[in-house]
């Protein structure tokens, strides 16, 4: 894989994947890091579609399971949600930036707080990046960077942002056009670009080439 950088710039709990109807939160002993906090995962499409069991004809099934579980670690909360079929994705942004100002309210730091978006999801955290303008937290957008994101949304990144996508992907490319038009507040920006030959389906499971960086990515700051 190859990495570009350029500069400055009520939840509730349940211990059942398949009972979870709205969000989960997850801490375990895997992965242990030096970082304590939050980490939203915001899901792809293919999830609101057909449920936490989601299986692609094209890119087989999503393991939602398995990918909350690589992101557990002693201190860090993992919060997801099966969100409903044909979520609107800005109105489910501002949702997500609802929550967040409610932890910072609350008094968790922003430099604790990670937003990790696959696919749709990612279309998600980008818009939660460019409404937050919080330089402090951090954002991993994998595979939905494209022109329709920059024609439909326009979004305008904050924060330190981790692009991460397959060079073999039909749909997500490089977010180098979304960095171009970023918000003052961009702090950091990194992409990374995978040739796993699995294009798109990357992300439908906990990959250790986007997994490990994402997780880093919080390690880092």
């Amino acid at each position: 894989m190859t990495k570009r950088r350029t500069g400055r710039a009520a939840w509730h709990v349940t211990t059942a994947l398949a009972a979870c109807a709205l969000l989960i939160a997850c801490a375990s002993t895997k992965l242990p890091m030096a970082w304590t906090g939050h980490i939203y995962y915001l899901h792809g499409g293919i999830i609101e579609e057909q449920g936490a069991n989601g299986v692609s004809p094209k890119y087989g099934a999503y393991d939602y399971g398995g990918i909350l579980a690589s992101l557990r670690s002693p201190g860090v909360t993992v919060l997801s949600e099966l969100r409903p079929k044909g979520t609107d994705a800005s109105a489910y942004a501002d949702r997500i930036v609802d929550q967040i100002r409610a932890d910072l309210a609350r008094g968790v730091p922003a430099a604790r707080i990670k937003v990790i978006g696959a696919s749709k999801g990612a279309v998600i955290a980008a818009l939660v990046s460019t409404r937050l303008e919080e330089p402090q937290i951090a954002y991993v957008l994998l595979a939905n960077c494209n022109d329709w994101l920059i024609r439909t949304h326009n979004p305008r990144l904050s924060g330190n942002v981790l692009s991460i996508y397959d060079a073999a992907d039909e749909i997500g490319k490089s977010c180098d056009n979304v960095r171009r038009n970023a918000s003052p507040y961009l702090a950091r920006y990194e992409e990374i670009r995978l040739t796993t030959g699995l294009g798109h389906g990357f992300v439908y499971n906990a990959r250790p080439e986007w997994v490990e960086p994402a997780i880093r990515w919080a390690q880092d700051r």
